[in-house]
């Protein structure tokens, strides 16, 4: 997953994305380029006489738009820490539903924790009885290595 980092007017931000090699247009113009030679030969197939090939084309089609739309549903997804002076915030925007927290840096607590039983640990930001569960969309390393780089600058606070 892609995980990256901006800083900029002392604040601090940690942006994970997932990894896509196929762009909303690439995506498109698969669909589009499908669409045709489905087309072309079903239509010749049923020039052919077997004109049930085009139903089921027809259905095939259909179940591949709907795969590529829950593709893109999850490209939208993110997940961003923020780290600036008196506030650490937490924003996950994710298919099933929306995360915002936020949480003064001071008493924020940083920890991993496994998601059920034997599950790669995530991402726990705890304060005053409130917590925020991320790391969905990086790789176990690249929970360690945030979580690990995320204590160092909440301790350097002053």
């Amino acid at each position: 997953m892609a995980l990256t980092f901006q800083e900029a007017g002392g604040a601090r931000e940690w942006t994970a994305r997932p990894n896509r090699s196929l762009s909303s247009a690439a995506r498109r113009g698969l669909i589009g380029g499908l669409v045709i030679v489905t087309l072309l030969v079903s239509a010749g197939f049923m020039l052919a006489g077997a004109w049930m090939v085009l139903p089921f084309a027809g259905l095939e089609l259909i179940a591949l738009g709907l795969a590529l739309r829950a593709v893109a549903r999850s490209d939208a997804a993110y997940e961003t820490i923020r780290l600036e002076a008196g506030r650490l915030s937490v924003t996950a925007h994710r298919p099933h539903g929306d995360l915002c927290a936020s949480f003064h840096p001071f008493w924020a607590r940083v920890s991993l924790e496994p998601d059920g039983p034997g599950g790669d640990p995530l991402l726990y930001i705890r304060s005053h009885g409130r917590h925020a569960r991320v790391g969905h969309l990086m790789t176990p390393d690249q929970r360690r290595t945030l979580a690990a780089e995320l204590r160092g600058q909440l301790q350097r606070l002053p």
